[in-house]
């Protein structure tokens, strides 16, 4: 596995997860996790709950401790709500470690605030805007990078990072009147700053962030011209269906990626015929073999959207 990259290494160890190979995916871990030192964040979490599940509450409690100890903590409603850390709860070790967590957590939030990180156009304006939100724990930085390519097609992209504080370095959009109070924010700041061709709106978004952008959508929170959801889709329900027959006649498009390994991939696909039923101009993307995650070719979808839902 010399040529394993960091995404293949993720995909393995959520299969053999998924298998109830727990112990498997913890000895890959072992061998391989040390040739990506920068993500030690997500692997020693991952090894954490392996062990765990393994029934090796001592390791477990080890490697949740080390990445604390190295500065990491993670919200206490993740530790408490991961199945694969039910067995430590109670413990005296693992409470310890989320008090720690709680309070990193506070600290954080004191000093916490929305940000802004903008790639230019490689054109001239006026330009097409394109809003892109990370998922949850993710930053503006890194995230970024997944939708340069569009600059290049014209378009000036603002990723917006929130406020919401769920893990260290990682944000996420759960309180979502908040979310989009800062998300119209942004889109007041960008084209009050940049010549923005107001006809041509997309806001997107990976995960949470794809959901947090369809309500942005769907309900008129922004005026944007289409919606692109990566990894989410909302759940049927009168309110939804309401809001997309309204979106429809607003002539809003839409254009929904998802793995077909993906958790979302069945509601994707109720979804995606719901907003058809309605009329609505809408594409449903989907990746053979793909988890929850972002495509690793995903310039080529980003294009395709683009193109979709500006024509």
């Amino acid at each position: 596995m010399d040529d394993l990259s960091f995404a293949h290494l993720r995909e393995e160890v959520f299969r053999l997860h998924a298998a109830g190979r727990h112990a498997e995916a913890l000895a890959l871990l072992e061998r391989e996790a040390v040739r990506f030192p920068d993500r030690w964040r997500e692997t020693l979490y991952w090894q954490g709950c392996l062990a765990a599940r393994a029934g090796d509450l001592d390791g477990a409690l080890r490697f949740l401790k080390k990445a604390v100890e190295r500065g990491h903590w993670w919200a206490e409603a993740s530790l408490r709500g991961d199945p694969d850390l039910e067995a430590l709860q109670g413990k005296a070790e693992f409470e310890a470690l989320v008090s720690v967590c709680r309070q990193c957590r506070a600290e954080a939030e004191a000093g916490a605030k929305p940000e802004l990180l903008v790639l230019s156009s490689r054109k001239d304006p006026p330009w097409p805007l394109l809003i892109a939100l990370h998922g949850a724990g993710g930053r503006a930085e890194g995230f970024a990078e997944h939708w340069r390519r569009a600059t290049a097609d014209g378009w000036l992209v603002a990723v917006p990072q929130s406020s919401q504080v769920v893990a260290s370095g990682g944000y996420g959009w759960g309180d979502h009147d908040r979310a989009a109070r800062e998300i119209q924010a942004c889109y007041e700041a960008m084209v009050r700053d940049y010549p923005v061709d107001l006809s041509r709106v997309v806001i997107a978004g990976f995960s949470q962030g794809g959901g947090q952008a369809m309500l942005m959508a769907l309900f008129g929170l922004l005026p944007v011209r289409g919606v692109m959801s990566v990894a989410y889709a909302p759940g049927d329900s009168a309110k939804v269906r309401a809001a997309v027959a309204d979106a429809s006649a607003r002539g809003i498009r839409l254009y929904l990626v998802v793995g077909e390994k993906d958790q979302y991939f069945d509601r994707t696909r109720r979804f995606y015929e719901t907003a058809k039923s309605a009329g609505m101009a809408v594409h449903l993307e989907v990746r053979p073999g793909l988890g929850h995650e972002l495509p690793h070719d995903f310039d080529r979808t980003l294009i395709a959207g683009l193109e979709f839902l500006v024509g």
